[in-house]
Formats: structure tokens, sequence, C-alpha cells
């Protein structure tokens, strides 16, 4: 019934968006759900509806890691879905900060970057400090240094104190 309804172009996008969550979210939902979701995705025009595929791959316990940053990288997607992407990446505890860490470094779309720190700033892993503190001293962009340095000042580390510390008394 849900796929009938996310399928339906002539039902209003509220409701099919609707019927996304309500296949993407929940207890044991199968692996197939996420699949056929994954496989639907390049066929709606909606952005409304691509983006409750993205939150719903959030929930999903394997496979979504890859595509969401996939999509991150797709620039045939809108820069918006490609933020969401990558932001749905980075809250799924399966992506790991190096991945995050090498999306930031492989990409050259500047506003791509800056979210990029943004999503290493909601980490709460110590790889992902570490990331923010190597932008923040040695990324060639002092847009995105100064874009890690927002992010790690409100983090509670004596690296972080020490860093700032050091740029002040420059």
């Amino acid at each position: 019934v849900l796929h009938t309804i996310i399928e339906n172009p002539k039902e209003i996008d509220a409701v099919r968006s609707r019927a996304i969550f309500s296949l993407s979210h929940g207890d044991s939902i199968p692996a197939a759900e996420f699949a056929y979701l994954r496989g639907i995705y390049p066929r709606l025009a909606s952005t409304r509806l691509k983006d409750a595929i993205l939150m719903g791959m959030a929930d999903e316990n394997s496979g979504s890691d890859g595509w969401l940053l996939e999509k991150a990288r797709d620039q045939s997607e809108s820069m918006e879905s490609r933020k969401k992407a990558l932001f749905w990446a980075g809250q799924r505890k399966s992506t790991s900060t190096k991945d995050i860490a090498e999306f930031y470094r492989t990409t050259s779309e500047a506003e791509l970057r800056e979210h990029a720190i943004f999503v290493l700033s909601q980490r709460d892993d110590k790889a992902a400090l570490n990331e923010l503190l190597r932008i923040a001293r040695d990324d060639s962009d002092k847009r995105m240094r100064g874009k890690a340095l927002f992010w790690l000042a409100q983090k509670d580390d004596p690296r972080v104190a020490k860093l700032i510390s050091d740029r002040v008394s420059r």
C-alpha cells in the first residue's frame, strides 16, 4: 500500500512524503524497503520526496552510508539535496568520521566543504575533533579555517583552548 501511495503522481507530495517516512522509520524495517527507496529516488522529481528518502536512509542499518555520500557528491543533484545527504550520512553512527573527512578533503565546492565542517562538528568522537583541529590549523582556505574554529570554540577540549589562545597571542 505504501509503495502504491509513494508511486502515485496524482497523490499530493505531503501524503507521499508521509508514506516514505512510514516506510523508512520504525522497528525492524526490512532492508528490501530501503533498497526500494534507493531505487525509486532517481525517478522522483519532487524535492520534498527526495528529502524524505534521504532522511529515511539515516535509519537504515546497512548500506546507506555509501549511498548518502554518493548523493552528496552527485553534481546532478541540487546543492540542498547534496547537503541533506551529507547531513544524514553524518547522523548515522555507522558512517565513519574518516569518510566525512575524506569527503571534505576531496570536495572543491566551498558550500559543501563548509557543510562538511558543520557535519563534523555535530559528531561526538575524537576523530571529528581531530579533523576540525586539522582544518583550523592547516587548511589552505582561510574561510574554512575560520568555520572550523567557530565550531571548535563550542567544544570543551584543552586542545581547542590552546589553539584559540595561540591564535590570540599572535
